[in-house]
Parts: structure tokens; C-alpha cells; sequence
């Protein structure tokens, strides 16, 4: 089986692709991983076959040219997250899936869904595997004539919103019920010269694919009427080496990791209060491992440390965890996963990409760590959040309990005859 696997060009997204494109390549599959340029050194880092498409990506420049906000994605003013009944009019759906079309219009746009259409047609994979925000994948899926998945990189608020949206547009009048995300991709297709009654004919597969691929704990996932395929997700943290301290040094006191990855520091720029919450780990009795990038460890180049702080701009989660009693960070998916897998509690200070705030308040309802609301992530109040969740045996309690859940799913390999199960429907 030849398995085409499309993302944008963000390294979290395409981590989230790694252990299944390679449970599908050590299965005996032809495996080809299709993105912007700017990704391929992180995929073929992995080992895995790149296939460049389209123009560079810059993502995160475009989304900090809107305002930061950690109740609107991208500053649009639109909360794909949001479970407000009052707040979820007509209008309100309907704007928001417009708003994300436009933000997954940004990421992987026409001259990327050209190319790689055209690389689909000239390889012919039986299945295209795509990145939930990458609609690139099913219209080049339905273009050459292949069975698609796709994969979630988060809680599956595209479905959710969507079933929302067709229950009220059919309350609509019959003029008002402008579908821009029907209007989006079906004239993509027209645009790759799928006629409208064949292959450019508009379902709503071609929103939620043929298979969805779910690698959230239960207590993320939404209702919807998706064909679900649950797997366990298996943390990739790009090429590594592990530091000599991480497997040798075991620490004295409660070890903490810091991570806020590029989305707090870049989205506060000048902002960032890092000075001031290395400071207060001064006054905590932790040994603090703030891993906060290589721009950030540049910043502050000469600063004097307290003695219980190792800055560091990069080291594996899935190596440091293991050993950390509590883990700070702002709730990209990734971090998350790894955090439960290894059942540490967690202070998460939510992000606004995509549904950072209501995943931290998910975990903080499960009891397994709290959440610190953006405007109030001051040095004082890290640190009362960090001292509770290390007294409070209940956090290291749930957060362990929420690791055997994880666990217990399907590993990449075990959903592999299921995906060839649906190549074979598909040919």
C-alpha cells in the first residue's frame, strides 16, 4: 500500500504524524510525507521520505500580525472551543467556521494543494493520511482517487462545530445558508479540474475524512458523528540526545519543568515575564528545568540564576518527564500528551491557537493540574499553583489515573490493518 501523509509546516503537527507514518512504513507500506518546504530537514530528521510542496510557510508571523487573545483563535474573534449555548447562534457558527477556513486557507494554501495534487496523481497512493488542519489532503485524496484519514492534532472542535452549523443552517432560509467552507474546498476542486458531479462533488468527508484518527484521552473528545479509530499517542520529540544530568543526576528536591514552547513568549514578545518567574523559583523548593528555547536562553545570556534553576533551550520531554514531579506549560497538545503519559501533574497557562484554554480547564476538571488564566500568569500565582499541585496528593493521584487510560488505547501499529481495511474498501 502506497500512503501519501500531508501536514503545514509545523513541527508539532508533523510529530503527531511520526509514529503512525512509521508503524505504517515497519508494516511493509510505501510512505511518503508531502509539506512545505520549510519542514523537510524535520521530516527527513525522522527518517521518513519528504515530498516539498508548495511556498515556505511562516505561520506564526502571520497569526501575531492579529491580537493576542486567549479566548479567540488567532485574535479573530471567533472561539472554535466555545460551548456557550447562548453564544452559539447562527451567525456566531457560521463565522467561526468561516474565520478557520481562512486560518487553514494560511497554512496550506493553493500552490500547496497544486503540487500536491499533482504529485498524488503522478504516485497514486491508496491512502492519503492528513493533518486536521491540512483540507490539502482530502481534496488531493478525492482528486487521484484515494481513500483518506484524517488525524486529529487536537480535541475535535472541526466536527463538533460543523454538525452545529448544518443543524442550524437547515433553520435557515434558503438564501441565508452560505457554507463558506463547502464553498472553500469544493472550488479547490473545481480548481484541480474535478468536475462538481464526479470527483469534485461536495461531501462531508471531505470535512471530517473518511476515518478519524483520534489520539486524545476520552475526557478531550466531543460528540460527533465521526468514524472514530482511537490510538494511543506515542510522544516524538524530533532528533535528540539526552543530557548525562537527566539519567544521572537524580534530583534532591520536587523537579519541575518550565516548557511554554514558541506560542507564550512569542506571542507576549517583550511582555514575557521569564526574569520575573525565574526568580520566584527562588523562593520555591523545587529544582526548576526551564526549557524555553533558544531565543529566550539568548535573552538572557549573563543574567544571574537562582542556584535551584538549570536553564536549557531544548531537551525531550519523554526523557525529562519521567523524572519531574509537576510540569508548567501552555497547552499545546504535545506537551499535554506527554504530560499524561506520564502521569505528572501539570500547571498549564493556555496558549490561543486553537483550544489551549478549554483543554486546561479539561485537565484541571479531571483534578490532574490547574490552570493559570494568561492575564493573571504572574510569578506569585506560578508559584502558589506549583506549591499546590506539589502538596496535594490528589493531582499526582488523577494524573496518574488519566496515564492508564492513555495507555490502555491501541498503539500506531495496532490501527494499521484497520487503515488497510479502508484502502481496500476505497480501491
Amino acid at each position: 500500500m502506497r500512503v501519501l501523509v500531508t501536514t503545514l509546516a509545523l513541527d508539532s503537527h508533523f510529530y503527531n504524524t511520526v509514529p503512525i507514518a512509521w508503524a505504517l512504513r515497519s508494516a511493509g507500506h510505501e510512505v511518503r510525507v508531502a509539506s512545505q518546504p520549510d519542514l523537510v530537514p524535520a521530516i527527513t530528521r525522522a527518517g521518513l521520505t519528504a515530498v516539498p510542496v508548495g511556498k515556505e510557510l511562516n505561520l506564526m508571523e502571520q497569526s501575531q500580525q492579529a491580537p493576542e487573545s486567549a479566548e479567540a483563535g488567532y485574535g479573530s474573534g471567533y472561539n472554535i472551543a466555545e460551548t456557550d449555548p447562548a453564544k452559539l447562534t447562527w451567525e456566531y457558527v457560521r463565522d467561526t467556521l468561516a474565520a478557520y477556513a481562512h486560518i487553514a486557507e494560511l497554512s496550506t494554501n493553493t500552490d500547496m494543494l497544486a503540487d500536491l495534487t499533482r504529485f498524488a496523481r503522478a504516485w497514486q497512493p491508496d491512502l492519503v493520511l492528513w493533518d486536521a488542519m491540512s483540507y490539502v489532503g482530502p481534496a488531493a485524496a478525492r482528486a487521484c482517487g484515494a481513500a483518506h484519514a484524517r488525524l486529529l492534532f487536537g480535541t475535535d472542535h472541526w466536527a463538533r462545530m460543523r454538525e452545529l452549523f448544518l443543524r442550524l443552517a437547515a433553520e435557515q432560509p434558503e438564501e441565508a445558508r452560505v457554507d463558506v467552507l463547502r464553498d472553500w474546498i469544493t472550488g479547490r476542486l473545481a480548481g484541480l479540474g474535478c468536475p462538481p458531479e464526479g470527483e469534485g462533488k461536495f461531501d462531508e468527508e471531505l470535512v471530517v475524512g473518511q476515518r478519524t484518527i483520534d489520539p486524545l484521552p476520552s475526557f478531550l473528545r466531543v460528540d460527533a458523528a465521526v468514524n472514530r479509530v482511537p490510538v494511543r499517542p506515542v510522544p516524538y520529540n524530533g532528533p535528540s540526545v539526552v543530557p548525562d544530568w537527566v539519567t544521572h543526576e537524580r534530583p534532591e528536591r520536587p523537579r519541575v519543568v518550565l516548557t511554554l514552547g514558541l506560542t507564550l513568549p512569542e506571542a507576549y514578545n517583550d511582555g514575557f515575564p521569564i526574569s520575573d518567574l525565574l526568580a520566584a523559583a527562588a523562593e520555591m523548593d523545587v529544582e526548576l528545568i526551564a526549557t524555553v528555547g533558544p531565543k529566550v536562553v539568548e535573552s538572557l545570556s549573563g543574567t544571574a540564576l537562582p542556584d535551584n534553576v538549570r536553564l536549557v533551550d531544548f531537551v525531550p520531554l519523554n526523557e525529562l518527564l519521567p523524572t519531574c514531579s509537576a510540569i508548567i506549560h501552555h497547552g499545546g497538545m504535545g506537551t499535554l500528551q506527554n504530560s499524561l503519559r506520564h502521569g505528572v501533574p501539570q500547571v498549564i497557562v493556555p496558549g490561543w491557537l486553537w483550544d489551549e484554554r478549554a483543554t486546561a480547564l479539561a485537565v484541571q476538571a479531571q483534578g490532574a493540574g490547574l490552570m493559570i488564566e494568561p492575564r493573571e500568569f504572574r510569578a506569585e500565582t506560578l508559584q502558589a499553583a506549583v506549591e499546590r499541585v506539589l502538596s496535594e496528593p490528589s493531582f499526582t493521584d488523577s494524573a496518574e489515573r488519566l496515564a492508564k487510560e492513555l495507555l490502555s488505547a491501541p498503539a500506531p501499529r495496532d490501527i494499521v490493518p484497520e487503515l488497510e481495511r479502508l484502502a481496500a474498501e476505497r480501491a
